[in-house]
């Protein structure tokens, strides 16, 4: 097997922001398989959050390139070695498991939900607004609404947060997901969380740092909607850690390392009675593909990291409303935007 990568460069529409960072450009990196004249690709979106960055993620695949073998059937045992050489670089790993589902999809000319033996992608994704100025996100709901989208994703945790809630509920009466992305601390989170109960919010999510995880338990205790963990669950393991502390939680592949690893959250998750939403980064289409391979499994999409974009360079992913779809091609169903 050969591999190569390459860099890509996207950039949103409107500036992306949380409570925490901003994105005006996300460079991600393009995984090529090439193997019996069959290629694979995948998307590889690195987040400092997780200790990746574009140049650990570029030294993790060269080395990666010497540790494939020769079979791309072999998918398990591949990632299995990848995680023990490359542990904290699975953004990485993600764009490589990509690459090899890609690979074996099309040479066997079926679709990888298919190879997988799962149901047909098609799910309701929310779509996100990010922090902004009140008169931006005015213009994002409008753009939103007028698009179709009937659920909106809204990132909380700043000073404007009433004014923000206020205004989306006075356009808009449908699910609202707000994502605080470990704004508040245990001492004041309570107080923000019943702030947010006239919201009628359908989930909460990470409201606490990362490594505040046992407290979110009190504020799932307060019933004002289920809480759920992103940046506080990153692997399986954390799954079972989290247990009792949060309803549900959020796999992201650039945390986990790909479709291998999220299929065993999913698992672990499902019989642990929690629920799932998949998430993502701001990316293009090939990064989005995975995941939505595996959206049958779950309860929730937040998977519009392509869609915030200016222009997706990839294509094959198609919406109605705020349903997105998979094309039904081999592989995972998306392909470079005019070509193959």
């Amino acid at each position: 097997m050969k591999l190569t990568y390459r860099r890509q460069r996207v950039h949103p529409k409107h500036r992306f922001a949380t409570s925490q960072w901003a994105v005006d450009e996300k460079v991600t990196l393009i995984v090529r398989l090439d193997h019996e004249g069959v290629v694979g690709l995948g998307e590889v979106v690195p987040s400092t959050l997780y200790g990746q960055t574009l140049e650990s993620s570029e030294a993790a695949l060269t080395s990666i390139a010497g540790l494939l073998g020769d079979d791309p059937f072999e998918i398990e045992p591949i990632v299995q070695r990848l995680l023990a050489a490359h542990n904290d670089q699975r953004a990485a790993i993600d764009g490589v498991d990509a690459a090899l589902h890609d690979w074996c999809g099309k040479k066997l000319g079926v679709p990888v939900w298919r190879m997988l033996g799962l149901g047909r992608p098609r799910k309701r994704t929310t779509f996100t607004i990010g922090v902004a100025e009140p008169e931006l996100i005015r213009v994002k709901v409008d753009e939103a609404l007028a698009a179709g989208f009937d659920a909106l994703k809204i990132k909380v945790g700043t000073a404007d947060d009433e004014q923000t809630l206020t205004y989306i509920r006075e356009r808009f009466d449908g699910p609202l997901f707000l994502d605080a992305n470990q704004a508040w601390t245990p001492a004041d989170a309570a107080d923000h969380v019943l702030a947010l109960a006239r919201f009628r919010p359908t989930l909460i999510e990470q409201p606490l740092r990362a490594g505040d995880w046992r407290h979110m338990a009190e504020l799932r205790r307060l019933g004002v909607a289920p809480i759920f963990a992103d940046e506080s669950c990153e692997r399986p393991a954390d799954v079972l850690r989290l247990h009792g502390c949060v309803d549900g939680v959020n796999i992201k592949f650039t945390k986990c390392g790909g479709i291998r690893e999220a299929l065993r959250m999913i698992a672990l998750a499902r019989a642990l009675d929690m629920q799932i939403m998949l998430g993502c980064f701001v990316c293009s289409s090939l990064a989005i593909a995975p995941a939505l391979t595996l959206a049958s499994l779950v309860d929730y999409a937040d998977l519009d990291g392509a869609l915030l974009l200016a222009a997706d360079p990839f294509e094959g992913i198609t919406r109605d409303g705020g349903v997105i779809s998979l094309a039904d091609r081999s592989g995972l169903g998306v392909w470079p935007r005019g070509g193959d």
